[in-house]
């Protein structure tokens, strides 16, 4: 029912669904929204310089059950003055995402704060983001001394092994077991679950990790401040929105009914165009994956007072308030072990390349205009030193007609030589590297020697909120056009492509004469799955231990679509 509303309030919304909009812009009560919440799972909350942080968070709605709703999510590590070590963006599919980060030896010991968020999650006033603290150690760097800190923070060695700890209440009648309880150096383990009647759907994590000799103390509970803000975050229900607002600076009036163009460059460009609402807004929904860092926005047509504009771009940094500062300290008896283990990391890490992950690529997405119109790779003919030159003597389905500021491009429709139809006298779309071209001499001083290729589509093309005679797509052969950095009708920013999902190194020890037996093991995190849908009796996983002895915990957590929450764990030996 809730989400029957949500939808109809989007509708009444119209053109006002940006990724924010100020409360007192909405028609209706904030509250009557759904919410959304996220939840965390991490492989350690103990982590040394040079180790992999992996985690996986899932998208909920207040009962627990998957979310639907928001398609993109947020996860960023902060330090105890809440500035940003990274921040990751990810596409959630089936309400899950999954990233990892590598601890740098640049990243001083500390205490850092790991959350995730939706734009649309922000609205909660006391669960707008799922939190884990990360106990980061740095053997390469020495410790700062930090003074006046009234809590702190102390890893003390222990025979009591620490273990990665859950918010959530444990539910352990789900039974995880391996088919040994103790193994040998890279012997395989099969794991298997037990005392599950019925299948149980959802998303679930299984993660195998070392246990460490760390037992924490001190105050380790957060206490959050309540999350408020005076505007409403739009769920992103297709994609990434970028949004903003077009502004005269006489006033800080906002510039309606103004078309707008977005670029995000690259080899497979991504072009939109739209228009600004009454209060100066606009939106663009991304779907579509990219690798560039860059965003270009300008207004798409000549006009003599945009000098006068300022073009803002929303932000959707979420700041953490009510946090104290703490000060992580370290037992003197956790050295030896911490000179071991940092000697491992270095091994381990130096055959980086043998046991690199698998990166699962984007998806190439086909430009707008596909494979329409006619393309000239201006290799294929004669090299004029301008670009006149070249419409005139190659380009033959376009052409350049005036000078300086009265220059224009126009298209020859085979179906039309007269030039008679209504469409003729609209301008073309003009690109260049899939940067909208507003000014025309932009384009016709630029040195032809350095273009690729030009495709002309002859055809009226509407695009957006506007009509074009046809389109004259411009390619470089570098691909590296930038726009006029002085022109304030432009604005560069910065985007955070999205996070590539990977698949993990398992060694396989036993394929005959393996080609392993000479390179060292010294993983203490054995496997990591993200990926798991369903939950039933019988073998789940298997892999191989590593060359380092210890205890070892199995852990798989999880909700399942009705919302549950399934978490349990189990643990087996590795001994020489």
């Amino acid at each position: 029912m809730k989400k029957s509303i949500f939808i109809i309030l989007l509708i009444l919304l119209g053109n006002a669904t940006f990724s924010q909009i100020p409360n007192q812009d909405l028609s209706v009560e904030p509250n009557i929204f759904p919410k959304e919440k996220l939840a965390l799972t991490i492989n350690s909350n103990i982590l040394l310089a040079g180790e992999l942080l992996q985690y996986s968070t899932l998208n909920l709605n207040e009962a627990g059950k998957k979310s639907n709703l928001s398609k993109v999510v947020y996860v960023s590590m902060r330090n105890e003055n809440d500035s940003v070590v990274f921040h990751h963006k990810l596409k959630l599919y089936n309400g899950r995402a999954n990233g990892d980060f590598f601890i740098p030896a640049t990243l001083k010991s500390g205490i850092y704060r790991l959350i995730s968020y939706t734009n649309f999650s922000k609205n909660n006033r006391l669960d707008a983001y799922a939190l884990k603290t990360i106990y980061v150690i740095n053997t390469f760097m020495k410790m700062d001394k930090v003074k006046n800190v009234s809590d702190s923070i102390h890893l003390n060695f222990s025979t009591k092994l620490s273990r990665v700890s859950t918010s959530d209440e444990s539910n352990q009648q789900i039974k995880i077991v391996s088919d040994k309880a103790t193994y040998g150096p890279r012997e395989k383990v099969s794991l298997k679950l037990e005392g599950i009647s019925n299948e149980i759907n959802g998303n679930f994590v299984l993660s195998v990790r070392k246990l460490n000799p760390i037992e924490i103390s001190g105050k380790t509970s957060e206490s959050v401040k309540e999350n408020s803000s005076d505007v409403f975050h739009i769920p992103e229900v297709r994609g990434e929105l970028v949004s903003g607002t077009i502004l005269n600076n006489d006033g800080n009036v906002p510039v309606k009914n103004k078309i707008v163009s977005l670029t995000i460059p690259g080899e497979d460009f991504i072009f939109k165009s739209t228009s600004t609402d009454s209060n100066g807004r606009f939106f663009f929904s991304v779907s579509e994956g990219y690798s560039s860092d860059k965003g270009i926005i300008q207004l798409s047509s000549k006009d003599s007072r945009k000098e006068n504009y300022t073009i803002n771009i929303d932000k959707k940094h979420l700041k953490l308030n009510g946090f104290k500062r703490r000060v992580l300290s370290l037992n003197p008896e956790l050295k030896n072990w911490l000179q071991e283990r940092s000697v491992q990391l270095q091994i381990e890490n130096a055959y980086f390349e043998t046991k690199r992950d698998s990166v699962k690529p984007h998806k190439i997405t086909s430009r707008f205009y596909n494979n329409l119109g006619t393309v000239y790779n201006l290799d294929d003919y004669t090299r004029f030193s301008t670009l006149r030159e070249t419409f005139v003597e190659v380009i033959t389905l376009a052409a350049i007609r005036g000078n300086e500021e009265n220059s224009r491009f126009i298209i020859y429709n085979a179906y039309d030589p007269n030039r008679i139809a209504k469409f003729n006298d609209i301008p073309p779309l003009v690109l260049l590297d899939g940067i909208e071209i507003i000014n025309n001499e932009d384009l016709i001083n630029y040195n032809p020697r350095q273009i690729k290729s030009v495709r002309v589509i002859t055809e009226p093309y509407r695009f957006g909120p506007k009509i074009y005679s046809g389109i004259i797509a411009v390619e470089t052969i570098k691909g590296d056009f930038t726009p006029n950095s002085t022109d304030k009708s432009i604005k560069v920013f910065d985007l955070i492509p999205a996070v590539a999902e990977k698949e993990y190194y398992k060694p396989n020890y036993q394929s005959g004469a393996n080609k392993l037996s000479r390179i060292p093991d010294y993983r203490v995190q054995l496997i990591w799955n993200s990926q798991i849908k369903s939950l039933k009796d019988g073998f789940i996983d298997s892999f191989f231990t590593s060359d380092i002895p210890g205890t070892y915990q199995i852990s798989i957590e999880g909700y399942g679509v009705d919302g549950e929450f399934h978490y349990s764990t189990n643990d087996f030996m590795v001994i020489h």
